[in-house]
């Protein structure tokens, strides 16, 4: 019995542990708000055409949003090592070439993109609240 109630108990606590993080989908998977632009590697406020800024990652693997003041829509992908998005270029109307997703937290997300310009931007987004 002496052995066994240790072996219990770190069991419990890996369980605990590993049932306790969340995964990058589960992360992911909800309505964001832009809250910061860097560009050209300096921070700018958000102007008019970013302030409403936001996107929706749906657990379908489905994502909309407004980027730049423009709809954007496409797909998405997580794993435990990678986040891959990729934009509708028929269907949305703000063109973003390609996004490379830097950091997926539960209450952070960052990614540069860039845009039908060639012009390179990260963005910081939070959780969205009403």
């Amino acid at each position: 019995m002496k052995k066994i109630f240790p072996l219990i108990i770190l069991l419990i606590t890996i369980s605990t542990a590993a049932f306790s993080q969340s995964s990058k989908k589960e992360m992911l998977t909800k309505k964001w708000k832009v809250t910061e632009l860097e560009e050209f590697g300096s921070k700018y406020e958000l102007d008019d055409n970013r302030k409403d800024d936001w996107m929706e990652f749906n657990s379908d693997g489905t994502f909309t949003g407004l980027i730049y003041n423009g709809h954007v829509e496409g797909t998405w992908n997580a794993t435990e090592t990678k986040v891959s998005i990729s934009t509708n270029k028929k269907t949305s109307k703000t063109t973003i070439n390609w996004i490379k997703v830097k950091t997926v937290e539960v209450e952070k997300l960052v990614f540069t993109y860039q845009d039908g310009d060639l012009i390179q931007a990260t963005l910081t987004l939070v959780p969205f609240s009403e």
